[in-house]
């Protein structure tokens, strides 16, 4: 049995990256903000972290910014897996601003309680479907089924592709769960696919 620890980011801020011009997927090198640096720096002093085996890591700075303050503290090294990257809003990268990311999700109708999970048909632009977001994190963490206990940084979208009741974590958030748990929420959402080793 493999328990996961699934970790959301640190509290980002976007003002540097938006004053450099950068837009779309440019805005994943935002970094944490003064106070996201200290709420995770306060949850890696919880107990839960102690005695794992690996961490892994989304791409972006603010996963790997906070990843990198919780592998210090555990003298753990960071793996890092592209297919845990973000939920990808606009397939064009076309938006600029916080506020335009945070209107194409409005948009999208990312509604759970309605389990629109593939939207692209009620969207004036092309968006990531939640059940491919869904496939990646599975296909992420089947990697690591091998290991007793593994800390993933990631999204707060991605994790809640995970279960069938809405979870939120805050930032710097924080839930374990076993691969079995897993595969039980996956089961009862109506997914084809679990975890699995390969």
């Amino acid at each position: 049995m493999t328990k996961f620890i699934l970790l959301r980011h640190g509290e980002p801020t976007y003002d540097e990256v938006v004053k450099l011009g950068f837009k779309g997927t440019g805005l994943a090198l935002a970094p944490l903000t003064q106070k996201g640096i200290s709420d995770v720096q306060e949850t890696a002093k919880n107990k839960i972290f102690e005695n794992s085996d690996i961490l892994i890591s989304s791409p972006y700075t603010r996963t790997m910014q906070t990843a990198s303050i919780i592998a210090k503290r555990h003298n753990l090294d960071i793996n890092v897996e592209p297919l845990l990257h973000e939920w990808i809003p606009d397939l064009s990268n076309n938006y600029n601003t916080e506020e335009e990311f945070l209107e194409l999700i409005r948009t999208a109708k990312c509604d759970w309680e309605l389990k629109k999970r593939n939207h692209n048909h009620i969207c004036s632009f092309k968006t990531e479907a939640l059940d491919h977001v869904q496939e990646r994190a599975i296909e992420a963490l089947s990697k690591y089924l091998d290991y007793n206990k593994v800390i993933v940084v990631s999204h707060g979208l991605l994790i809640s592709t995970l279960f069938k009741e809405k979870v939120r974590l805050q930032t710097a958030g924080f839930i374990m769960v076993t691969d079995s748990e897993i595969n039980e929420n996956l089961k009862q959402i109506g997914m084809g696919k679990t975890l699995c080793k390969k």
